[in-house]
C-alpha cells in the first residue's frame, strides 16, 4: 500500500503535500477545535496576515493599491513547515510583506477548497501574486533559494507581465525575453499549476522560454532547460507516440548537466533536480557501463556530497542527497540492495538531523524527509522507532502515524496497520484534513480487510456525508472521492460485492439529497459510484 502520507519525492518537486498525496500541501475559522490547535502553530509570525475572507483581501486590494500574496497550506503539511521556518523567518520577505495584502487560507477554511478549484491549484503550499485588480501574476515554489525568492517579490512589484501573458507571448512567436521577464518564468511553479501549459506542448514551451532568454541568465535557463528535458524524457518513454532523445540532445544535455554540477549556485538554483532526479537523468542520457554514465554518476556523487556536507543549504534537502545516492546504487536493478556504507551513511543522518532539530515544527519536513529516505532504502527497522517516538513531540501526530501503517502493513500485520489509519483518522480535525486522512483508513480496509463490507459502508457513507455538511466536495475532496470510487469498484469487482456497491450508492444519494452543500457539490455527490 504506497498510500503513506509522507511526501513522495514527485510532490516535493511541485511543493505540494498530501498524497493525494500529494502530496500530494494550514488555520481555521475561529471557534473550532482546529483553530484552537492552529493558534499555536503561528508560522508566520510577525507577517500581517490579512484578517477577513479571500473576497474582502481582493477588494481591499483594489481599494489600497497593493498586490495580494496568496498563502494556502495546511497545518500537518512538512513543506508548509519548510516555508515557516526559512522563508516567512527571512528579513527580506517580512520587509516586503508590507507592500503586499498577505492572504493567509488554510484548506480547512470555510470555502477554502472551493478556491482551491476556482484558482486551479494542485496541493499545498501553494502561493500566488495577483496584481490590485485580481489579476494572477504568477505562483512561486517553495524550494527556492532565499534570494531569489526576495528578487521574484520585487519583480511582482513592478509592471512586470504576468506568467500567462509570457507564456501566450511565447507561444504567439516571441523569441526574446527581457531579463526580468526570464526570471519570472524560470522561477514560476509550474507543478502547482493545472491550466497555464493545458493547451500547449509544455516540452516546447519550456524549449522556446530557455531559447529567449538572455545568455547572461545562467541560473534561470539551466532551470528552464530542466524543465524541457524533463518533459523531453517523459515523451521518449511514452508507451504511445513516444519521441526519442536523439543522439545530439543527449550530448547536449550532458553538457548542460556538467556545467550545473560544477557550480555551487547552479547546484542551488536546480537543487531538487540534482538531489533527486541525477539516476533517471543519467539513466535517460547515457548507456549502462558506458564511460560518459560512469562519469556522470561520478560528477553527481561529487555534487550530492557537496550539498551534503554544505550547512547553508536547508537540512532537508541535505537530507534527500541520500534518495539520490540510493537511486544511483539501483540505476540498473531496481531491486539492489543498499552498501553497507550507504546505510551506514543514512543511519548517521537520521541521527543527526533528529538530535540537531529541537523545533517542533521544523521537525515536520525533517522527519517526513527522513522517513521517505528510510522508506525508499527500505530501512523501516530504523523508521519505525524514529516514527514512533515523534508521535509524542508532533503536534500532528497523525500524519506519521499513516507511515507506521505502511511498515506494519509490509509486515503483514493487518490488524495493526488499520488500528493505526483508524486512529489517525480519528485524531484529525477540519474538513478536507479529516476526508484525507478518511481516505487513508477506508483504502486500508479495502486491501487489508476486504471483508468487513458493512464497516466499508459505513465510513464510506460517514465520509461524504460529514463533508457535504461541512466544507463541501471541491478540488482535494473531489479528487480524492473519484479515488475512492475507483477503489470501491475495484474491490466490488474482485470480491463479488455488487450489491454491497449499490447499497453504499443507495446510502450516499441520501446524504446528497438532504445535505448543506448543494450546487456543484450535490451534482458531484450525486455521480459518486453512478452506473454508466
Amino acid at each position: 500500500m504506497r498510500q503513506r502520507i509522507l511526501l513522495t519525492y514527485a510532490a516535493i518537486l511541485l511543493c505540494a503535500c498530501g498524497s493525494g498525496q500529494q502530496q500530494e500541501a494550514a488555520p481555521e475559522p475561529a471557534g473550532t477545535e482546529a483553530a484552537e490547535a492552529t493558534v499555536s502553530l503561528d508560522p508566520a509570525e510577525g507577517i500581517d496576515w490579512f484578517e477577513g475572507t479571500v473576497d474582502e483581501a481582493f477588494a481591499a486590494a483594489r481599494a489600497s493599491g497593493k498586490p495580494i500574496y496568496l498563502y494556502w497550506g495546511a497545518v500537518w503539511c512538512p513543506p508548509c513547515h519548510a516555508i515557516s521556518a526559512t522563508v516567512f523567518k527571512s528579513p527580506d520577505f517580512l520587509e516586503r510583506s508590507r507592500l503586499f495584502i498577505p492572504v493567509y487560507l488554510d484548506g480547512d477554511t470555510e470555502n477554502a477548497q472551493a478556491y482551491g478549484e476556482k484558482f486551479g491549484v494542485r496541493g499545498y503550499p501553494t502561493m500566488i501574486v495577483f496584481d490590485s485588480e485580481g489579476e494572477e501574476i504568477t505562483r512561486i515554489p517553495g524550494g527556492i533559494d532565499l534570494q531569489a525568492y526576495a528578487n521574484i517579490l520585487d519583480l511582482t512589484l513592478g509592471e512586470s507581465s504576468s506568467a500567462r501573458q509570457l507564456v501566450t507571448s511565447i507561444s504567439t512567436g516571441l523569441d526574446t525575453l527581457a531579463a526580468n521577464d526570464c526570471t519570472l518564468l524560470a522561477y514560476y511553479s509550474w507543478g502547482q499549476d493545472t491550466t497555464i501549459l493545458a493547451d500547449q506542448d509544455a516540452g516546447q514551451a519550456f524549449r522556446s522560454m530557455y531559447d529567449a532568454c538572455p545568455s547572461g541568465l545562467r541560473a534561470e535557463r539551466s532551470i528552464l532547460y530542466f524543465n524541457w528535458l524533463d518533459a523531453a524524457i517523459d515523451a521518449a518513454s511514452a508507451e504511445e507516440d513516444a519521441v526519442p532523445l536523439t543522439d545530439a540532445q543527449k550530448v547536449e544535455a550532458i553538457g548542460m548537466l556538467q556545467d550545473v554540477l560544477a557550480d555551487d549556485d547552479l547546484i542551488k538554483a536546480n537543487i531538487f533536480v540534482v538531489v533527486l532526479s541525477g539516476a533517471e537523468l543519467t539513466s535517460a542520457l547515457t548507456e549502462p557501463g558506458s564511460d560518459a554514465r560512469r562519469m556522470l554518476t561520478a560528477d553527481f556523487h561529487d555534487a550530492l556530497n557537496r550539498v551534503a556536507a554544505d550547512d547553508t543549504v536547508y537540512k532537508r534537502e541535505r537530507i534527500y542527497t541520500l534518495a539520490g545516492k540510493i537511486r544511483f546504487e539501483r540505476i540498473d536493478d531496481a531491486e539492489a540492495p543498499l552498501s553497507d556504507g550507504l546505510q551506514a551513511e543514512i543511519q548517521e543522518m537520521v541521527t543527526w538531523a533528529d538530535t540537531t532539530t529541537p523545533d517542533v515544527y521544523e521537525r515536520q519536513p525533517i522527519i517526513n524527509a527522513l522517513g521517505n529516505v528510510l522508506d525508499e532504502a527500505g530501512m523501516d527497522d530504523v523508521a519505525k522507532p524514529l516514527l514512533l517516538a515523534e508521535l509524542d513531540k508532533s503536534k500532528q501526530p497523525y500524519y506519521f502515524m499513516v507511515s507506521l501503517a505502511d511498515i506494519e502493513q509490509r509486515a503483514g500485520n493487518y490488524d495493526v496497520a488499520v488500528d493505526w489509519l483508524k486512529k489517525a483518522y480519528d485524531s484529525t480535525r477540519g474538513p478536507a484534513t479529516r476526508f484525507q486522512w478518511g481516505y487513508y483508513y477506508l483504502v486500508g480496509l479495502l486491501e487489508m480487510k476486504p471483508e468487513e463490507t458493512a464497516l466499508i459502508h459505513s465510513v464510506t457513507v460517514g465520509l461524504v456525508d460529514e463533508l457535504q455538511n461541512s466544507g463541501g466536495l471541491y478540488h482535494r475532496p473531489k479528487s480524492q472521492l473519484g479515488r475512492i470510487e475507483q477503489r470501491l469498484r475495484d474491490w466490488s469487482e474482485a470480491n463479488g460485492y455488487a450489491a454491497e456497491l449499490a447499497g453504499i450508492r443507495e446510502s450516499v444519494l441520501g446524504i446528497c439529497a438532504t445535505a448543506a452543500h448543494q450546487g456543484e457539490s450535490r451534482v458531484t455527490c450525486d455521480a459518486f459510484l453512478e452506473t454508466a
